[in-house]
């Protein structure tokens, strides 16, 4: 299958100014699945025109929470409709596992679980957010006074995204945002632009008015032109840090405001009363999750001087079960990175830390019964120090750090401290408590608290959540908590309510 778009604008697809054009490459076998325009700068402004029109005098702002929550609703039930198009478009444009193998990410993460999320909003967005906060009703020379703090949509939107989930993070920045009564300019990673279209496409066959949600192609260009213009309000940006640097000094000339989510190095802390049979491969399945393409992998792992050998035996154990190739074959278990600069990128990092005396325990190459595709073993790194660039620099690829340290709780938390970012993490221990209290000063947005279990899990029943006219929904991701870093992993955050308000202002109202 190919994908073939123009420029979406004012509720409809259209062509560029442009006649270049970006090939886009499914990653397993380098073929080209599609082509999108490499758009001008007047691309750019004429879809921020689009979105400021929509915004300034079109009727999206002023609907209710529940009128845009009920077309949030139907754009939702469109996307569950259009899933099995959808994933085959997200497994060619990202070499992501199918479903089907316990690696997978593309249903539970990339595609229908980022569906999920949008039914979540259409569902939920009436009560989300309290609206409106009315004070206390006061005597005035005219009669009753009162005043209220109300929540209103903050503008324009401009929003940047990665390759590494384009489906799952193109959702989870344009929805909060249309669902706040923002109009958006979505700009999509041009390795991973395809997707982009179908969610603006389904927008409006679900009743989204014209110019609320734009599509815009191309490279660093574009974003410049985005983040620098005054008829832009808000940036929301996923990717590196140091183009965060650089959105944020475009953006500080018209002060507008600016959510960044960007990278990591993320530690697995696993603390000295861990036994030798549970530490075996703590991390491993992590560089294996979309190649390690990930912002929230936990590529640092911290471990206790007396659990290495025990590990290094777990590690080359379970290398022997990996499966590298094509994200279609259920028995896979490693797919493609997504480019070859990522390739490239991901292999002189690795060399960095043989250099500076890092030791590989398994990987460290390119598979070699894979000639086409942008493979890379799955790598782990033993004897690394904290100093070292694997172990300060986000890698994004199948590659774990592996830094032993001395079991004590303080040792540990000062090495996972011990970068510039501060996106996520996790603790593992024999005991909830200890893990909890060491979580607690690990400075990071996000932590996971693991605790060995002696025995076997109690087998719940179907029904073991539900009571007498009550009922728990299921978790779905990026519906709840606060998903967003500390230092230099960038502010703001994602998911759920807490995201939503991202893309509101607050405005005091009082009469008399």
């Amino acid at each position: 299958m190919t994908w073939n778009y123009g420029l979406y604008i004012d509720g409809k697809e259209i062509p560029s100014g442009t006649s270049g054009v970006i090939s886009v490459l499914n990653p397993a076998n380098e073929e080209v699945i599609g082509t999108v325009p490499d758009s001008t700068a007047d691309d750019a402004h004429r879809a921020i025109s689009a979105a400021r029109r929509a915004f300034d005098d079109g009727p999206w702002p002023w609907m209710t929470p529940g009128e845009r929550g009920r077309i949030i609703k139907r754009m939702a039930e469109i996307l569950t409709e259009r899933h099995p198009e959808l994933h085959e478009l997200i497994v060619s444009e990202t070499g992501a596992i199918a479903s089907g193998n316990n690696m997978g990410t593309v249903d539970f993460i990339q595609c229908a679980g980022a569906v999920d999320a949008v039914h979540w909003y259409g569902d939920n967005l009436h009560n989300a957010l309290d609206w409106v906060e009315m004070g206390i009703p006061t005597g005035g020379v005219n009669g009753i006074g009162g005043s209220a703090v109300v929540r209103e949509p903050a503008g324009v939107v401009a929003v940047i995204t990665p390759f590494n989930f384009p489906f799952q993070l193109n959702l989870f920045k344009t929805i909060p945002a249309i669902a706040a009564g923002c109009t958006v300019v979505l700009k999509p990673h041009p390795w991973t632009p395809l997707d982009a279209y179908e969610i603006a496409r389904a927008a409006t066959d679900a009743g989204v008015p014209p110019g609320v949600v734009n599509v815009v192609t191309g490279g660093a260009e574009i974003g410049n032109v985005l983040t620098s213009s005054p008829y832009v309000d808000v940036v929301t940006f996923t990717g590196s840090t140091n183009t965060g640097r650089h959105i944020m000094a475009n953006a500080a000339s018209t002060i507008k405001r600016v959510k960044l989510e960007l990278g990591g190095k993320s530690a697995r802390v696993v603390l000295g009363d861990v036994s030798e049979e549970y530490a075996a491969t703590i991390g491993f399945a992590d560089v294996l999750a979309h190649c390690g393409q990930a912002c929230v992998v936990q590529s640092r792992l911290l471990l206790p001087e007396r659990l290495r050998e025990a590990y290094v035996s777990g590690v080359q154990s379970a290398y022997d079960e990996v499966r590298i190739g094509d994200p279609r074959d259920p028995t896979t278990t490693l797919g493609p990175l997504i480019r070859s600069q990522q390739r490239d990128r991901v292999e002189k990092l690795v060399q960095s830390g043989v250099d500076e005396g890092a030791t590989v325990l398994v990987g460290g190459k390119r598979p070699e019964h894979l000639s086409r595709g942008f493979f890379y073993e799955p790598t782990v790194l033993m004897d690394a120090r904290s100093e070292m660039q694997v172990a300060q620099e986000e890698i994004f690829g199948p590659v774990l750090t592996v830094i032993c340290y001395d079991g004590e709780d303080s040792e540990a938390i000062r090495l996972a401290n011990d970068t510039i970012y501060g996106l996520a993490g996790g603790v593992v221990s024999a005991n909830t408590t200890r893990a909890y209290n060491v979580a607690r000063k690990i400075r990071a947005g996000y932590i996971s608290v693991q605790t060995e279990v002696d025995g076997a899990v109690v087998e719940q029943g179907s029904d073991s959540d539900q009571g007498p006219g009550w009922g728990r929904d299921r978790a779905i991701i990026g519906t709840a908590g606060a998903f967003g870093g500390f230092k230099q992993s960038g502010f703001g955050r994602e998911w759920g309510s807490h995201g939503l308000a991202e893309f509101t202002e607050l405005k005091s109202l009082t009469w008399s």
